[in-house]
């Protein structure tokens, strides 16, 4: 799988399809939340995202893709809907790869728009 496509993946929160790309020792840094260490604690964490996104309508776009070298960053915005309120984050997310494209650092900056 291409790095790209990883990336847009994880982004778009399908991360049971890219269990197979994180390194071991994966990094993944929720700018301004939390910091997640490992493999393991990464996918059980996307997971927990992946289950709530089941339970509500939502709409991922992604604006752009940029590769260089074993760097990704892929910009876009989330809508989800709610019956009570409909909410709009703007992400912006840095994928680091190793040589063999092992998936080892994530940086995810999410913004909630007005």
């Amino acid at each position: 799988m291409k790095m790209t496509e990883i990336a847009r993946l994880f982004s778009t929160g399908q991360f049971s399809r890219i269990e197979d790309a994180l390194a071991e020792a994966a990094v993944w840094e929720i700018i301004g939340e939390q910091r997640i260490e490992g493999a393991a604690a990464v996918l059980k964490h996307g997971r927990a995202i992946e289950a709530y996104f089941s339970t509500v309508a939502h709409e991922f776009t992604v604006q752009a893709v940029h590769q260089c070298g074993n760097t990704v960053i892929v910009q876009g915005q989330a809508l989800f809907r709610k019956p009570d309120q409909d909410s709009r984050i703007a992400a912006c997310d840095i994928y680091a790869f190793d040589d063999a494209r092992k998936l080892m650092h994530i940086q995810s900056y999410c913004i909630a728009e007005a």
